[in-house]
């Protein structure tokens, strides 16, 4: 499975587009013509737009942010193209690769669509955005895109989303483009649109589960967990009877805790020891597997346990389908169990979910807590690692907060630690600090006449949210 999409897989490939852009520009432009920068912009902010269902303004906001430096806010737009238009940036393209670029290995509406791949695929396996984006919508923009590309010059592309055929390029000095390294993506987890990619070693998932911020408890556990596997392998190699040791687990802990990223990290783990056969993990929650009427529940339900075959279904807010004998979340549990018990030597079950909720499941069926006795606790980031987090956000982007920002914020987490809400949610909500964080950056930044590297990549005080420097007491 091809590793998840990360902003910093995002960023590289608009940086590699626009470097190729920009020299078309360089053959092309006239006075007052738009430039192929702005007109990308436009094709974003009308993808956007085509594939969320809610928030497409704040979503493209944010990539402007990050990937253009905020030089094509909405308001600059004016106006976009609808969905069902050709994007008018990928019209100058392909004009360009069919009368310069012509039996080029490389063409530029390949680096065009593999970055709207990307985007794409970022937006589904990130957190909020993958519940307001319509994967459909997305395959078939994809689809529409590649569509225009063989129809304007059937020589031009026959990209595919995969890395050997559209990972994103990277410059060369000569101004023509080469292929981007195998192993560039960074993250190793998956999403539902994922492609072959090469495998990290044992070794690497390892350093990977090890390198993660906190989680010191979880590691041990997990690390625990691994060598009972292995030695198992090792006494069945030498012909010595293995005990049946329950694969399935148990995930404890409040929302943001890295739950769903151990959960992914292992299910490659497992692959790669020979536990499972394909490593996948398939994410669901209670819309995923409950439909509304009597039997549908259990179909809706066995097509994901057939998606996650050979790898792990990971079950988020799993007490959500113990509501009553009533509810159809039972019929759910019921063939998730049987399922469990059927394919025992294939398939790997982690249910998640609050502490107390998750008690309260597993004693809502008698076969639950025999099959779950395994239990993995996912303790709350303290404030150092709060902070560790948000500097992992903005490594990528060359952000670094001044010392008043800096201060100001371990003042604020120090606090948040201490009164921590009922919805605490961990690294999530350091996330939402540095979104906001950023969106505040641009606005001051805006008023300037000028803007230099220095000012994109310091965060001062006051971009900050009122509510983290409220707590700046104390801060000169």
């Amino acid at each position: 499975m091809r590793g998840r999409a990360t902003s910093a897989n995002v960023k590289h490939a608009y940086d590699v587009l626009v470097t190729a852009c920009d020299q078309i520009d360089g053959t092309r432009m006239k006075h007052g013509a738009e430039s192929l920068r702005e007109l990308l912009a436009r094709d974003v902010y009308a993808f956007v737009n085509h594939v969320s269902t809610d928030g497409a303004d704040k979503r493209y906001g944010l990539f402007d942010l990050l990937c253009q430096g905020g030089a094509y806010p909405i308001s600059r737009l004016g106006r976009s193209c609808r969905p069902h238009d050709v994007p008018e940036a990928l019209v100058i393209v392909c004009d360009f690769d069919r009368k310069v670029m012509g039996d080029h290995e490389i063409k530029v509406a390949d680096l065009y669509i593999s970055f709207f791949y990307e985007l794409g695929r970022y937006y589904l396996s990130s957190g909020p955005d993958k519940r307001q984006v319509d994967s459909t919508r997305y395959r078939q923009y994809l689809q529409s895109l590649r569509a225009f590309v063989t129809e304007y010059e059937p020589e031009v592309s026959d990209v595919q989303p995969t890395v050997a055929d559209s990972a994103p390029s990277r410059a060369r000095k000569d101004g023509g483009v080469a292929a981007e390294p195998e192993g560039h993506d960074a993250d190793a987890s998956s999403t539902d649109i994922d492609e072959a990619e090469p495998q990290k070693t044992l070794e690497e998932l390892l350093e990977e589960l090890n390198g993660l911020i906190g989680l010191s408890g979880v590691k041990h556990e997990v690390n625990s967990l691994i060598n009972l596997m292995r030695i198992n392998q090792i006494r069945a190699s030498q012909g010595l009877r293995v005990p049946n040791v329950s694969k399935h687990l148990v995930f404890l802990g409040n929302p943001g805790t890295g739950k769903t990223t151990v959960a992914r990290l292992l299910s490659k783990i497992y692959q790669r020891l020979g536990v499972l056969e394909t490593g996948q993990l398939v994410e669901v929650d209670r819309a995923g597997l409950v439909a509304g009427y009597v039997g549908q529940t259990a179909l809706k339900t066995k097509e994901k346990i057939d998606e996650a075959m050979g790898g792990i279904l990971f079950v988020d807010e799993a007490y959500t389908l113990a509501k009553g004998e009533s509810d159809f979340g039972q019929e759910a549990i019921d063939t998730i169990l049987k399922a469990m018990e059927d394919h025992r030597e294939n398939l790997v079950v982690i249910v998640a979910g609050y502490p107390e909720p998750m008690d309260t499941f597993l004693s809502s069926n008698p076969g639950l807590r025999s099959r779950f006795n395994k239990s993995i606790t996912f303790e709350d980031y303290s404030e150092d690692e709060l902070y560790a987090i948000l500097e992992v956000f903005c490594k990528p982007y060359g952000l670094a907060l001044d010392e008043q920002a800096a201060t100001c914020t371990h003042a604020y987490l120090h606090w948040l630690v201490d009164h921590k809400p009922t919805d605490f949610a961990n690294g999530r909500a350091v996330r939402n600090l540095f979104e906001e964080a950023l969106t505040n950056q641009a606005n001051r930044l805006a008023g300037q006449d000028e803007v230099t590297i220095e000012d994109l990549s310091k965060v001062r005080c006051d971009d900050l949210p009122a509510y983290v420097t409220s707590h700046q007491e104390g801060v000169s």
